[in-house]
C-alpha cells in the first residue's frame, strides 16, 4: 500500500521508537480523535512502543489470548481463520485502523493476523485502555467509533456478496479499499495491491481465476485502471455509478 507523506517524515524522525500519541500523525484517525489534548498524554500509558512487521510475520495466532488492540501506522496486514482445514481471509487492515477487536468479545482472538508488507504498528494494551474509560469518557466513545469503522469495512462488500456477479464484488471491494486508504489521507492516484488474488479471492468467497478475470474487466472501464496489482482510480463518483448499475436489480 502506498504511504502518506507525513507517515513516511514521522517514520523517519529521530528517536522514532518513542513516538506517542501527542506526536502521531495519524492522531486525527486513531484513539485520540475527539480527545482533549490535556487528556492524549494519558494515551502514552497504555500505548507500548510501535512494533515492526516484515512481510508474512505474523502478529498474532487464532486462539491467543486478548492482550491488547494495534493500530496499523504504516503497511497492510490479513486476517485469516481456519474453516474446514483451510485458510479463509476474513479481513483486511490498513493505515489509521484497528486490528485485533474480534478478540474483545470472547477474550481469544478468532483469527491469525500476518503483515501483507513490512508494516509498523501500535500497540494498545487493552486492560489498561478499559481502566482509562472512567478517566476519559469520550475515549470510549472513540473506540466504538473505530470497531464501527472496522464493522462497516467488511459489510460494505458482503452487501453485494450473494447472487451479484463477480466483477461487482471485486468493484465494491477496489471501491471500499480506495475510500479507506483516501479516510487515512492516502492517495489513490495509483494504489499498489499488497493482497495477492488468491488473498481478494478468498476474502470475496470467489475462485481466484475468476478474481483474475473480473480484475481485467473491470480495469476496462473508463473511471479505473487495474494492471497487475496496481489500480489506478481515475473517478470515484463514477465508480460508485457503475457499482450502483451493477447492484440496481438486486435490490
Amino acid at each position: 500500500m502506498i504511504r502518506s507523506s507525513a507517515a513516511a517524515r514521522d517514520d523517519a524522525a529521530p528517536g522514532r521508537e518513542g513516538l506517542r500519541c501527542r506526536r502521531c500523525c495519524l492522531g486525527s484517525l486513531c484513539l485520540p480523535a475527539g480527545v482533549q489534548p490535556a487528556e492524549v498524554a494519558l494515551l502514552d500509558g497504555v500505548v507500548d512502543t510501535r512494533r515492526e512487521l516484515a512481510e508474512g510475520e505474523v502478529l498474532v495466532e487464532e486462539g491467543a489470548p486478548l492482550r491488547a488492540l494495534w493500530v496499523v501506522r504504516s503497511g497492510s496486514l490479513k486476517a485469516e481463520t481456519r474453516w474446514g482445514g483451510r485458510a479463509q481471509v476474513v479481513a483486511f487492515h490498513l493505515p489509521g485502523e484497528l486490528a485485533g477487536w474480534d478478540a474483545i468479545a470472547g477474550g481469544r482472538h478468532r483469527a491469525t493476523i500476518r503483515a501483507l508488507e513490512p508494516s509498523a504498528l501500535c500497540a494498545v494494551r487493552y486492560q489498561r485502555l478499559m481502566g482509562l474509560g472512567d478517566r476519559i469518557p469520550r475515549l470510549h466513545r472513540r473506540l466504538l467509533a473505530m470497531l464501527s469503522g472496522a464493522a462497516r469495512c467488511d459489510w460494505v462488500v458482503s452487501a453485494v456478496g450473494a447472487g451479484v456477479q463477480a466483477e461487482a464484488r471485486v468493484l465494491a471491494f477496489l471501491l471500499s479499499l480506495a475510500e479507506r486508504l483516501m479516510a487515512a489521507g492516502l492517495s489513490v492516484d495509483e494504489v499498489r495491491l499488497s493482497m495477492s488474488r488468491d488473498d481478494i479471492a478468498s476474502y470475496l468467497g470467489l475462485a481466484p481465476e475468476t478474481v483474475s478475470r473480473a480484475m481485467v474487466r473491470v480495469g476496462r472501464l473508463d473511471c479505473l485502471e487495474v494492471r497487475r496489482r496496481r489500480v489506478r482510480f481515475h473517478d470515484l463518483e463514477a465508480l460508485r455509478a457503475a457499482l450502483h448499475a451493477m447492484t440496481a436489480s438486486r435490490f
